[in-house]
């Protein structure tokens, strides 16, 4: 699958170790062409024959690809062309709604401000405090807090849950809930911010 024009992707300059942000321009037959970043540190190492790993996310999967750079083009508004890779060349990293992460989220729920301990599309699991009265089955509805990866702001979504296992644990209790009613839109933030989450993980 190919990336859609307008789609944000994330560049990886493979030769430098050092990670960028831009989007989809045009895709054509032989060639991609997306914006120049902005960051003027990034700019200079966007040279001809550079090899770049591009993502991008769609629905709950993210793609990658390598590439490398053919030039820029001369109109009002420059671009780099990328050379364009097949698409059995594009590979599918995730395909699981349910990809989870490690994730200290604010999460409200009947009034109460909660922290998640990690999160997925498919629902989350937070940490309270062993005198509040949640049950299994009970049905919650609550916000939880994500973090825009392109903002970078706090963007609240609603949603309903049902709360599929609690546990003990020391002065605390850890309660998992599953989502039954969120919009497909917010899933996908999470998503993105759960992909987020692991890159850094994995750069560290």
């Amino acid at each position: 699958m190919y990336p859609k024009v307008n789609q944000n992707i994330k560049i990886d300059i493979v030769d430098h170790g050092l990670s960028c942000r831009s989007n989809i321009a045009e895709v054509g037959d032989s060639e991609i062409l997306i914006s120049i970043p902005l960051d003027r540190e990034i700019i200079g190492l966007l040279s001809i024959r550079s090899n770049l790993d591009i993502s991008f996310i769609t629905g709950e999967n993210k793609y990658v690809f390598r590439t490398y750079i053919i030039g820029r083009t001369n109109d009002t508004i420059p671009l780099l062309r990328l050379a364009k890779p097949e698409e059995k060349e594009i590979e599918k990293i995730q395909q699981r709604e349910n990809f989870r992460v490690n994730s200290n989220l604010r999460l409200i729920i009947n009034g109460t401000e909660l922290n998640t301990i990690n999160i997925s599309a498919g629902g989350a699991l937070f940490s309270s405090q062993l005198d509040f009265s949640f049950r299994e089955g009970e049905e919650l509805a609550g916000t939880l807090l994500v973090p825009d990866i392109q903002s970078k702001d706090i963007v609240p979504i609603s949603f309903k849950s049902k709360i599929i296992r609690i546990m003990k644990s020391h002065e605390r209790k850890h309660v998992a809930i599953e989502f039954t009613n969120i919009k497909r839109n917010d899933q996908i933030k999470i998503i993105q911010h759960c992909f987020e989450k692991q890159r850094k993980i994995r750069s560290k």
